[in-house]
């Protein structure tokens, strides 16, 4: 899974939130988050597998959650976003 597949994904669900009408924060989370993905210069799945889903949380708009549900979307395909 590429970087820009992950971004693309977290972008989606971005625009998801916003046609819902989801909160804003959680709105902007998401696109920071894409960005974040996208700036990286190594693959997320290789410093997940050098350095675990902690790697994901230094970096801009990546926390504990949004970590997790990044983790699982590489390890197993499915995107879970949570409520």
């Amino acid at each position: 899974m590429t970087n820009n597949e992950i971004a693309n994904r977290l972008l989606s669900h971005a625009r998801e939130l916003y046609r819902r009408h989801d909160n804003l924060y959680r709105v902007k989370a998401y696109r920071h988050a894409a960005e974040s993905v996208m700036r990286l210069d190594c693959p997320i799945e290789k410093l997940l597998q050098a350095k675990g889903r902690n790697a994901l949380e230094q970096l801009p708009g990546i926390g504990r959650h949004l970590a997790a549900t990044i983790t699982e979307f590489v390890q197993t395909g499915e995107w879970k976003p949570g409520a």
